[in-house]
C-alpha cells in the first residue's frame, strides 16, 4: 500500500522567548506582592485620627476665646476720646488748677516734656483756662489743658511730638490758610488735629463738631510762621 508521509503540523510548541518569559515572571510577583499587603482596618484609622481631630477642635476654640476675651487695641483718636470721657467723668484729675497761661508754662517745663510747651490762650472766645496736667499718651508725655467755656462746655487742648501722617484713616480733613486739619468723632467727641513743627496738636470736645473745628482753625499758625 502506498505509504503516507505527515508533514509537521502549524501548531506544533515551540520555546517562547526569553523576553516574554521575563515579562510573565515579573508580573506574576507583582501580584503576589500586592496579595501580601494588607489594608488598614476602619477602626485602626479612626484611632489614629481622633487625636488630631481633637487636637484641630482645641486650637479652633482657643482662637475664638482669644477674639472674645483679648481686647482690640483702641486707636489714637479712641484714647484721645477716652482720656476725654474719664475726665468729664472726674475719674482723671488736673495736677495744676490755674487761670495763668505763664504759670501752666512753667509748670509744664519743670515736668520734662520733649518739647517747648505752649499754652493758647483763648479768653478772646470766652473760654477760660481751668488748669492742666501731663498726659501719658501710648507711653509718651503729653501737654494736657482743659478749659471751660460759656456754656461750661469742656474743651482740652493735647499736644505732643509726632506726625499726623501716622493717624489713623478715617478722618475728614479741612483746609484753613494752607494748614490740615483731620477732623475725627468718636462717640460724641470730636477730635481736630493737625502740625505744628514737630508737634502735634488736638482740640477735644463734646460740643457741636463745627465749633471745635472754628476754634482749631483761629489757634492754628499758618505753616510759614
Amino acid at each position: 500500500s502506498p505509504s503516507i508521509t505527515c508533514s509537521a503540523s502549524p501548531f506544533a510548541a515551540k520555546a517562547a522567548p526569553s523576553e516574554l518569559r521575563g515579562n510573565i515572571l515579573r508580573a506574576l510577583k507583582a501580584d503576589a506582592s500586592a496579595a501580601r499587603t494588607i489594608p488598614l482596618r476602619p477602626s485602626f484609622q479612626t484611632r489614629k485620627l481622633k487625636p488630631i481631630l481633637a487636637w484641630a477642635a482645641a486650637v479652633v476654640a482657643l482662637g475664638i476665646l482669644a477674639l472674645i476675651l483679648i481686647p482690640k487695641q483702641r486707636t489714637l483718636p479712641q484714647v484721645v476720646a477716652h482720656d476725654f470721657r474719664t475726665y468729664q467723668n472726674q475719674k482723671l484729675t488736673l495736677e495744676l488748677n490755674t487761670p495763668d497761661v505763664k504759670k501752666l508754662e512753667a509748670f509744664f517745663a519743670d515736668h520734662g516734656l520733649p518739647f517747648k510747651p505752649h499754652v493758647y490762650d483763648l479768653s478772646e472766645k470766652d473760654y477760660r483756662l481751668v488748669g492742666g496736667r501731663v498726659q501719658y499718651l501710648r507711653q509718651q508725655r503729653t501737654e494736657w489743658v482743659v478749659y471751660r467755656g460759656p456754656n461750661n462746655q469742656a474743651l482740652v487742648c493735647q499736644m505732643y511730638v509726632g506726625n499726623v501722617s501716622k493717624l489713623p484713616v478715617g478722618s475728614v480733613e479741612r483746609e484753613h490758610r494752607g494748614k490740615k486739619f483731620h477732623v475725627y468723632q468718636v462717640k460724641g467727641v470730636t477730635m481736630v488735629f493737625w502740625q505744628d513743627r514737630k508737634v502735634v496738636c488736638a482740640l477735644i470736645s463734646d460740643m457741636p463738631a463745627e465749633n471745635v473745628v472754628q476754634l482749631a482753625f483761629t489757634k492754628a499758625k499758618p505753616p510759614s510762621t
